[in-house]
């Protein structure tokens, strides 16, 4: 019986040493993390404009992890490459479906920057009339007429659209590029202008300020202007209130008072009455 008991004692020791072990050696097991669950998804290269075709694209793939993946991205433009794009698109970060359009007609910059009443037409240009091209997309210019005798200012503060089809604006960081026509966002009567003006000789840009919303003081200048003669220039501030014609004892020199300057003239402004006697100055 004594036997029996030690042996019964010598077992129980045992075992409690073997689920101690046990215990020490889950206690001490290193925990495992699992990795994160990725996604590939297309990002564009480059900035790109609105208006560009999805086929004419670049992008890379980037493996992006699941749970951190923005809601709607596309992970894969095969079923677009016929879209273009209606809000620029930043590089290197995924895209929507909601900046692309299969509808063309939605899809053009061209017509969604035309506001109602507005008009878009399109000229053509060189080197000079575009000013070396820095007359491009989102300037503002005045279109003149080049003629033999006479320039004329015929549309002022005009934006342009598109410079040969290109909606970005000129990069001031490198030399920009002559478009050969631009489009222009214009008024009915501005459309009109320009088309009426474009067969009788050269249309010219005048490039405008950003901030700069003046008007022209004079909008026409002749050859005999060039050559020197005279003239009254009237502006929308001032308005003529003299005339007084002067005759020496050689010539005789007329002169009409706008604002408070006497400005020498040849020709009798509109309104005033010129009696026919003079007095001789000696």
């Amino acid at each position: 019986m004594l036997l029996l008991c030690v042996t019964a004692i010598v077992v129980a020791v045992l075992l409690t040493k073997k689920d101690d072990t046990q215990v020490q050696a889950v206690e001490t097991k290193p925990a495992v993390v699992a990795e994160f669950d990725t996604i590939s998804v297309p990002v564009p290269v480059d900035y790109v404009p609105t208006g560009t075709k999805v086929k004419n694209i670049e992008f890379r793939q980037v493996a992006y992890p699941r749970h951190q993946l923005p809601q709607g991205s596309l992970t894969d433009v095969d079923s677009y490459l016929e879209a273009m794009t209606i809000a620029p698109l930043p590089a290197n970060l995924p895209i929507f479906a909601e900046n692309l359009s299969l509808d063309i007609g939605s899809s053009n910059p061209i017509v969604e920057s035309i506001p109602q009443g507005m008009r878009a037409i399109t000229v053509k240009v060189d080197a000079t009339s575009a000013v070396e091209g820095w007359a491009g997309s989102g300037s503002v210019v005045d279109v003149l007429l080049v003629e033999n005798e006479k320039t004329s200012v015929i549309a002022e503060r005009v934006k342009i659209l598109s410079a040969e089809r290109s909606i970005s604006p000129v990069n001031a960081n490198s030399a920009p590029s002559v478009p050969k026509t631009v489009t222009l966002l214009v008024t009915q009567e501005q459309c009109l202008s320009i088309n009426t003006a474009i067969p009788l000789g050269r249309i010219a840009f005048a490039l405008r300020g950003a901030s700069d919303s003046e008007q022209w003081t004079d909008k026409s200048f002749t050859s005999d202007e060039l050559k020197g003669k005279s003239r009254v220039v009237q502006t929308s501030n001032s308005s003529i209130t003299g005339y007084i014609s002067v005759k020496g004892s050689d010539s005789k020199t007329s002169y009409a008072l706008t604002g408070n300057k006497w400005i020498a003239t040849e020709v009798v402004p509109d309104g005033f009455l010129v009696a026919n006697k003079e007095k001789k100055i000696n």
